[in-house]
């Protein structure tokens, strides 16, 4: 049975909610399409990391509570 989640973007004092959510089979498929978020969006202008730096991708269920986090900053090569 799917499981709707909800993929809101903060930075700690902003947040910005995802209203519709997604339906998925489980967390681990949650997991999935959230690393896919955050690569398109760190993709969307790489030359400018600075922009996500201290932002984050929740994952939130259906009763509110976040169930994991992703930082949008690109890690650092060493």
């Amino acid at each position: 049975m799917p499981v709707r989640y909800y993929f809101n973007l903060t930075n700690g004092e902003v947040a910005i909610r995802d209203e519709e959510g997604v339906d998925v089979s489980d967390i681990q498929m949650a997991m999935i399409y959230a690393l896919e978020v955050v690569e398109e969006l760190r993709a969307e202008d790489s030359t400018n990391s600075e922009l996500w730096r201290g932002w984050r991708l929740e994952i939130v269920d259906a009763a509110g509570r976040m169930v994991q986090s992703i930082p949008l900053e690109a890690p650092s090569v060493q």
